[in-house]
């Protein structure tokens, strides 16, 4: 339950992030600062950083890594789809193509990087059983 609250609370950071009005109350100013290039490059490490945080809650839960993987991308891309249509309704605020694309990069890059280190630990194990096998043959 404890790692599915950290989950929860960043999914909120995320969700505080899509309603912040830029040069609108402390933070909305503090954003403004920022070149919009910038949050527009934020989406990839933010929505990987999702992906990453729900694959491990799955995998914590005993899912397999070939039902984890997909499913976790798959709701971190819905979660920024649901965040873009949320700012489109925000004064101020717009959603934009552009930005679920580069979700999705950042979610992509984040489970293939995850996906890599399964393969690599699986590879390491496979060859660590070799080797036994012919030390003790």
């Amino acid at each position: 339950m404890g790692f599915g609250i950290v989950v929860l609370g960043y999914m909120g950071l995320l969700y505080f992030g899509a309603i912040i009005v830029p040069g609108d109350g402390v933070v909305g100013k503090l954003m403004s600062l920022m070149p919009s290039g910038l949050w527009d490059l934020a989406h990839a490490p933010a929505y990987g950083i999702l992906a990453v945080l729900l694959i491990l809650l799955l995998k914590r839960r005993g899912w397999p890594s070939s039902y984890a993987f997909p499913v976790a991308a798959a709701a971190a891309l819905v979660f920024g789809l649901w965040t873009e249509v949320l700012q489109g309704s925000i004064h101020g605020r717009q959603a934009s193509v552009e930005d679920l694309v580069v979700d999705g990069i950042g979610i992509g890059i984040a489970t293939l990087l995850m996906l890599s280190e399964t393969v690599r630990d699986k590879v390491s194990s496979f060859l660590s059983a070799q080797r036994k096998v012919k030390r003790q043959v």
